[in-house]
């Protein structure tokens, strides 16, 4: 069944905190304080996750983030999902370890990740910024309200950021603005909700999607998730899943 009343499989939560931190640019470094000692610290980085996850960043000497972190390499980067409505119910995620300086080809690769992406970052030629790295011992993912895990970090690590990220806005207003009439029978035929009237995607992601399905315009919604009969990793497989339940639900 691409979709139940019940959980479909989705994304697991080592796989959305990679995502997060894939899409994020910027996020809160959490250090402790020289000064009042052991006092957190946070203060606003830029960052880009390499391939394992981990967060780079360039930080000043002159930085209060970079004086504690050489007293205490212990510390946390958090990123948070951009959107619209409740911060708080929407998803971040907290990576903490401890940071070091890197040197050498492992300081190169990392540098040319980092001007990838945050190209105007002209300071990064100074002679006080240097490239830091996370290596992660823990895992926080709070997926909003009720929905939370520490995530192992080997399976951080090994997750793979959801490729239709980029496309996911593109998405979701495509088939709001020119196929409701799809979401609705989608509802009503594989949901188990066969008086649905109104239905409007809210998240798509290579293993499906989920739906807020309403049975009048003044009912309460109800978010419905659906899946794809294999992952689409690309919005042209996203199409062809579409097309493909489209058909088998008006079969």
């Amino acid at each position: 069944m691409p979709g139940t009343a019940e959980a479909v499989p989705g994304p697991t939560d080592a796989e959305r905190a990679r995502t997060l931190f894939a899409e994020a640019r910027t996020g809160t470094l959490a250090t402790l304080a020289v000064d009042p000692a052991g006092v957190p610290f946070a203060s606003l980085v830029s960052q880009v996750a390499d391939d394992l996850g981990r967060p780079v960043l360039c930080l000043s000497d002159m930085a209060e983030h970079t004086r504690n972190l050489a007293a205490d390499p212990r510390a946390s980067v958090m990123v948070s999902e951009v959107g619209a409505g409740d911060p708080l119910a929407r998803g971040r995620v907290t990576l903490l370890g401890e940071i070091g300086r890197l040197a050498g080809d492992e300081r190169a690769a990392a540098l040319t990740l980092y001007r990838s992406a945050h190209p105007e970052a002209f300071y990064v030629d100074f002679d006080d910024f240097h490239v830091y790295r996370l290596a992660v011992a823990s895992v926080r993912y709070v997926g909003g309200f009720a929905r939370m895990s520490w995530v192992d970090p080997a399976e951080y690590a090994a997750g793979v950021p959801d490729p239709l990220s980029a496309h996911r806005a593109g998405i979701v207003d495509h088939m709001n603005d020119d196929h409701a009439d799809a979401l609705v029978t989608f509802c009503r035929v594989f949901a188990g909700r066969p008086d649905t009237a109104l239905a409007r995607m809210l998240d798509v992601d290579r293993y499906g999607f989920s739906v807020l399905a309403a049975d009048a315009p003044d009912a309460d919604g109800h978010t419905v998730r659906l899946s794809f009969d294999e992952p689409a990793d690309t919005p042209l497989a996203v199409r062809s899943a579409m097309v493909a339940l489209v058909r088998r639900a008006r079969s």
